[in-house]
This record gives C-alpha cells, structure tokens and sequence, in this order.
C-alpha cells in the first residue's frame, strides 16, 4: 500500500510538473500584457474553492518561486553563479535549495511591504486573511520583475560591453514596467491622486531596495 501511495505521489507531481511548462509561459504572457487584469483575477479565484483555484494559471507565490528557479537556472547557463566572501554568504550561496530560498524571499519582500502598505493606507487591520488577496497579487506582478532583474544581472557580470549595456537596459525596463504596474495598481485600490500614488510607489519601491541592500551588505559582511 505505500508503494501504491509512492508511486501516485509521483503520478501528481509529474504531472504537475508537466503542467508548468504550459501554464508558467502562459502566465508571464498575461501578467505581463495585462497585469491589472490578472490582479482582478486573483480576486476572483480566492473566492473559489481551495481545489479549485487558480485552475487555468500557477498558484501566485508558486510562480514567484518558478519565476527566481528560472533566473537561477539562466545563472547556471551562463556559468555566472554567485560566490559568497564570508561564512554566512558562502553558506547561504554555496548551496542550491539556500540561495533559492534567500532569492525567493528577497523578491517576496516587495509583494509584502506593498501589501502592509495598502492596509495602512485603507486604515485596515493587518492580518493573515487580509494579506492574502493583496500579496497573492503582488507575486503576480514581481514574478516578471525578478526573471528580468536575475537575467540582467548576469548579463552586466559577463565580460564585455556590450553584455553590460544590454544587462542595464534590461534592468531600466524592467524597473519601468514593474514600478508603472505597482503604480497603476495602487491607484486602483487607494483611489488617490497621481501625485500621492506615484509617492506611495517609490515609497514601496525604495524601502524593498534598501531592506535587501541590508540583507545583502549582513551576508557579505559575515
């Protein structure tokens, strides 16, 4: 009988697995045309049955998650891995399943601060049921933002200038797109000016810069 319980273990997931490959290029597609529409989205299927959701995409925060181990592999491919200096970096660097997970992290740092931003702003009660909506939709639109930030930080490690001039370029535009959906995204939901959305923006923006400069600058410096 545990054999039995392995072996359809294993059926579900290969076929999860499977599924990825049609359902992850086909999300990033829809986020990144119409991110608005897919945050609307993820209002609607949270009041679906839990068995039910999300049937015809990827789970948010598991596409966040597909979205870094994407980058990462693209990392390896250009045999561009990042090595750590002190005991702590190397530790959290040389091992794969640890810098996926601290990667994962870092970029989930964004949905949350946005997320704790939004219930300050409507004066609602920060809670686990009202992080949920928002911070799902958050890792919607930040899973693009991190395959491209990922991949052109490895473009600007590798020799040359031209590698470095398209790592910054595509750095700049992702940057552009993600910090347009953000603000097009608050303003939907704070019904505020420009002038106080796009402040509410780089606000949110800046303070995940600086909360992952920090993490970046303890683990370089342990």
């Amino acid at each position: 009988m545990d054999f039995l319980k392995l072996l359809r273990s294993l059926e579900e997931f290969l076929y999860e697995l499977c599924t990825w490959f049609l359902f992850f290029p086909r999300t990033v597609y829809r986020v990144v045309m119409h991110p608005q529409r897919m945050a609307r989205y993820v209002d609607t299927e949270l009041t679906q049955p839990l068995d039910q959701q999300f049937d015809d995409a990827i789970s948010p925060p598991m596409f966040l998650m597909l979205a870094v181990l994407l980058a990462h592999g693209v990392e390896l491919l250009m045999h561009q891995q990042v090595t750590g200096i002190g005991m702590l970096s190397r530790t959290v660097f040389g091992n794969e399943e640890s810098l996926l997970l601290y990667r994962s992290i870092t970029f989930a740092v964004w949905p949350l601060i946005c997320s704790v931003h939004l219930l300050r702003r409507r004066k609602l009660p920060i809670t686990r049921a009202s992080l949920r909506a928002p911070f799902f939709m958050q890792c919607y639109l930040t899973a693009p933002f991190a395959v491209a930030l990922s991949t052109s930080m490895v473009f600007v490690r590798l020799p040359g200038t031209l590698s470095t001039r398209i790592g910054i370029a595509v750095s700049v535009l992702a940057l552009l797109w993600y910090a347009g959906a953000q603000a097009h995204w608050l303003k939907a939901r704070l019904q505020r000016p420009w002038p106080n959305v796009i402040l509410s923006t780089l606000w949110v923006l800046l303070l995940g810069i600086v909360i992952n400069s920090l993490i970046g600058i303890a683990l370089l410096a342990n």
